[in-house]
């Protein structure tokens, strides 16, 4: 679970019917599309997903890989990562307060508090952007 972004959880027997697919040999290219049919079932947006699994070769390692892959590709079919705005609008208000706090602490000469608070603005932009940029540029997909 991400601070700013979080990923939906699918059902655990969604992500297994897609690692089988991910698992499973490479039809002849006429069957693709029934053997997609069949792991889809009645699941229409799906058959294209099971369709693309299936035409890869199987991975060296089929079960971890394709248990990260078939996570992956759910995910993205659930939609992905959604962005907490609340949280995000709760760390900009405590940066802007602190910036706040360090202008007028500058305005009435106050030399220490304003060092202080501008390095504390600082070090909250910091951690947010790093927070930002490592949950919006995790991988999807282990290859």
């Amino acid at each position: 679970m991400g601070l700013f972004f979080e990923r939906q959880s699918p059902s655990p027997d969604l992500v297994n019917l897609m690692s089988e697919a991910l698992q499973a040999e490479r039809p002849p290219p006429g069957e693709v599309q029934q053997r997609s049919v069949q792991l889809a079932g009645r699941l229409h947006p799906l058959t294209q997903a099971f369709g693309a699994a299936l035409n890869t070769p199987p991975p060296a390692n089929p079960d971890a890989v394709a248990t990260a892959n078939a996570q992956a590709l759910v995910n993205q079919l659930l939609g992905g990562a959604k962005f907490n705005s609340g949280r995000f609008v709760i760390a900009t208000t405590m940066f802007l307060a602190l910036v706040g706090g360090g202008i007028a602490t500058e305005a009435t000469h106050l030399a220490t508090a304003s060092g202080t608070l501008f390095g504390f603005a600082g070090a909250i932009f910091g951690i947010v952007t790093a927070f930002l940029g490592s949950e919006k540029g995790a991988p999807d997909l282990v290859v």
